[in-house]
């Protein structure tokens, strides 16, 4: 068996699923120079302790008013084990996705094959227009899949750090979060895509 990510998709070839065909169909076509890169998004909300009266024996109900502070993050982790996480202030669309995509390439070389989900800013045209002309291959998971991304247990973990943990802004929910972020252990990307 090889060392490389090529040798690890040779042997898992077998693994169950389309995921791991295609991932495997798109590598095929790749050369050694590529770096494979699996993309999640998240939120994460500031929470507010609220403290109230209530008569005993009643159950209390408070207001809502269904606007929530939160920050934004994009994640992306590399098939040689290294992580990226970018706080984002605007929501998530398709120029968004581009920068990522821009920022991606600049930190992990111009050759990148980039596993995502099914998001309509990771699908919309802009994004399949602005690869067209670039050596980046988008390969998209199957829409309800989150358990073949990667990303997601560091998003998991994320939220066990902050979980049951008040923060005063979001400025300190954020350096809360990437602080998390940066002391993560990298999860294994083939070890989702071929399960």
């Amino acid at each position: 068996m090889e060392d490389s990510p090529a040798g690890v998709l040779q042997i898992r070839r077998t693994c169950a699923g389309g995921v791991a065909r295609r991932v495997q169909k798109k590598y095929d076509c790749l050369d050694d120079e590529y770096t494979i890169l699996t993309v999640d998004q998240t939120r994460q909300v500031l929470s507010k302790l609220i403290y109230a009266w209530f008569p005993e024996g009643e159950r209390p109900s408070l207001p809502v008013t269904g606007k929530w502070k939160s920050i934004k993050l994009l994640g992306a982790v590399s098939d040689g084990g290294e992580t990226f996480f970018l706080p984002c202030e605007v929501n998530f669309n398709s120029d968004t996705t581009i920068r990522l995509l821009d920022t991606l390439q600049t930190k992990f070389g111009k050759k990148i094959c980039v596993v995502l989900d099914n998001a309509s800013y990771f699908t919309a045209n802009n994004v399949q227009d602005f690869v067209e002309d670039t050596p980046i291959e988008l390969c998209y998971l199957p829409r309800g899949s989150p358990e073949l991304n990667p990303t997601e247990e560091c998003w998991r973990k994320l939220n066990q750090v902050l979980g049951n943990r008040l923060f005063d802004d979001l400025d300190e929910l954020r350096d809360a979060a990437l602080t998390a972020l940066k002391n993560l252990e990298p999860p294994e990307v083939f070890t989702y895509l071929c399960p």
